[in-house]
């Protein structure tokens, strides 16, 4: 296999654990969430959930249709039950995937896989809209 696609669906692979991982941390946000906040943020996690869940499904097949072998293992999750702190590590975790993407998109172009490349872009544009609103979230001073 050339290099430059093996070095893609290494990162791919990469991509489809964090956003597993993202998938589980999600669904335990949701059933822990508790307070006030409990009222949005749990419908909020469990959309979330959703579309990381649909991220995954690409990334999964687009492996296999690259030749790889998807590898569906998720990292450790936080326990985390403060919702600041919840909110503040699920922030982080948004900005770290948009910068995988990133390079990502970089590694689609390389091998000429325009449609990779669209498709990265969507999920960039995905996962900023969850970094804005996670944002805005913590922006409540009741946090």
């Amino acid at each position: 296999m050339d290099p430059q696609m093996k070095n893609l669906i290494d990162g791919l692979n990469e991509d489809l654990s964090y956003e597993l991982t993202a998938v589980h941390q999600y669904i335990y946000n949701a059933a822990v969430v508790s307070g006030l906040a409990r009222l949005t943020l749990k419908d909020f996690f469990l959309n979330e959930a959703n579309d990381e869940m649909t991220h995954s499904q690409y990334l999964s097949e687009k492996i296999a249709s690259l030749g790889g072998e998807p590898k569906v293992e998720s990292k450790p999750i936080s326990s985390l039950r403060n919702v600041k702190e919840m909110l503040e590590a699920t922030l982080q975790a948004e900005i770290d995937t948009i910068q995988r993407y990133t390079q990502r998109i970089e590694q689609a172009e390389a091998v000429r896989d325009l449609e990779l490349k669209i498709k990265l872009e969507d999920f960039i544009a995905d996962e900023t809209k969850h970094k804005e609103e996670i944002q805005r979230l913590l922006a409540d001073p009741r946090l």
